[in-house]
């Protein structure tokens, strides 16, 4: 008996951990909700992006099936936008490239000819070529410096991957070659990474790497090490700056003081367009010592090791902006270093921010569980589960079979639950 008890209960207990509730489901599709916005970076998913020209930042995907000669020849890649995805490449072949920087949808030009883009039926097309896109391996689905797809067939370990944000490929982190002091702790804690190649490439970049996560961890483990000099040394250098800007500030206000003074005394009505004439020139001044003025670039050159680096999220802010490193930057083709919406925190935080103005599955999930009472939510998460095991084993053919799912597919199975649910009803019984 104490047996068939224990049996029971521990039925009972596996039987709760297996079961998930209403809230459960809520809360997982509003992190996959979370996720898919963030990817998306506010993409619009109803219009081509063809007519806006080069988009700063967009969600991108190549087409193998409209390109298959793509596949060994990386002069015939093409890249569509999400809504051209949905729309006009619908059960074709796709490469997810998350996002790339400064494309221009490819669909209604030369490198889709076999395909006519829906969304702008009202251009002749195809269209000229976008010469200024810029095509990686990517496009072919290929990654890293061991030209792999990913996932990777042949790997059964799980792969953990960064972007550069330059060359804009992506590595296998054990194909990195970072220096022994990298950790994949720190990998995973940095905001954006540069390739060694690329680093070799914008040697000024060498210069910075001071502020690189490698770098200062080890300067924060030396802090520790002789953290007492090091704050003696510190409390003198905040002592110096302290006084420094005193004497500035009493200077300062000595000048505008004596100004006034002799303002007051020369003229008490001095016309407003000389003083606005004063203010004007400046600001002038003002605005010409910094683009002209001293160069912020570091001189000293950190303990650089050749491979690549590892960045928190606001390095770019350190970068010099005087006039002959803002040429630089466009000799070497950076420009976008400058600009803040360049980054890929930007980017996802702007798909964030416009699925917060939405309305998502999980408020109106739970707007829809607060209108029912505690039968109705039991009876709905019962269903919910049946219907998830079903759609399980329907989906488990097709990986079996290796097909692709297509939309009709999705429909008869939904339309074959409907008519089983309508089936179990059956006719009403009254007693009498």
């Amino acid at each position: 008996m104490e047996n068939q008890i224990s049996k029971s209960s521990a039925e009972e207990n596996e039987l709760e951990e297996s079961s998930v509730t209403m809230l459960d489901v809520l809360e997982e599709e509003k992190e996959l909700e979370e996720e898919y916005a963030a990817v998306l970076g506010g993409s619009d998913e109803k219009c081509c992006t063809y007519s806006e020209g080069a988009i700063k930042r967009q969600a991108l995907y190549s087409c193998l099936t409209c390109c298959p000669e793509s596949r060994n020849d990386l002069n015939k890649c093409a890249g569509v936008c999400l809504a051209c995805s949905y729309q006009c490449h619908e059960n074709h072949e796709l490469i997810e490239l998350y996002t790339k920087r400064n494309f221009r949808c490819d669909c209604p030009t030369e490198r889709m000819a076999g395909n006519r883009c829906r969304l702008n039926a009202n251009l002749k097309q195809p269209i000229a070529l976008n010469e200024n896109n810029i095509y990686n391996q990517n496009f072919q689905g290929l990654y890293c410096n061991c030209h792999r797809p990913y996932p990777d067939p042949e790997t059964t370990v799980e792969e953990f991957m960064l972007q550069c944000v330059i060359c804009e490929d992506w590595f296998h982190s054990h194909h990195l070659n970072a220096s022994s002091n990298v950790t994949i702790k720190l990998m995973e804690a940095c905001s954006e990474m540069i390739c060694g190649p690329c680093m070799d490439k914008h040697a000024f970049l060498q210069d910075y790497t001071g502020l690189s996560l490698s770098l200062m961890e080890q300067s924060l483990e030396n802090s520790e090490i002789n953290g007492s000099i090091c704050d003696d040394v510190r409390a003198g250098k905040d002592n110096d700056y302290d006084k420094l800007r005193n004497d500035l500030d009493k200077s300062i206000s000595d000048i505008l003081n004596i100004g006034e003074a002799a303002s007051s005394q020369t003229n008490t009505d001095e016309p407003k367009l000389k003083r606005q004439k004063l203010e004007e020139t400046t600001e002038e001044q003002s605005t010409s010592k910094t683009q002209t003025g001293i160069c912020r670039r570091p001189t000293l050159k950190s303990n650089y090791e050749s491979g690549p680096t590892f960045w928190a999220a606001d390095w770019r802010l350190n970068l010099c902006r005087c006039m002959n490193c803002m040429d630089m930057y466009k000799s070497d083709k950076v420009e976008f270093f400058l600009d803040n919406d360049d980054t890929a925190k930007s980017y996802e935080e702007r798909g964030m921010r416009r699925a917060a103005s939405e309305s998502s599955a999980y408020e109106q999930g739970i707007q829809a569980l607060a209108s029912i009472n505690r039968v109705q939510q039991i009876d709905a998460i019962t269903e919910y589960n049946h219907m998830k095991d079903r759609l399980k084993e329907y989906l488990h053919t097709f990986v079996v079979s290796k097909k692709v799912v297509t939309e009709e597919d999705i429909n008869r199975f939904f339309n074959e639950m409907r008519s089983e649910r309508n089936a179990s009803v059956g006719q009403p019984y009254f007693c009498r």
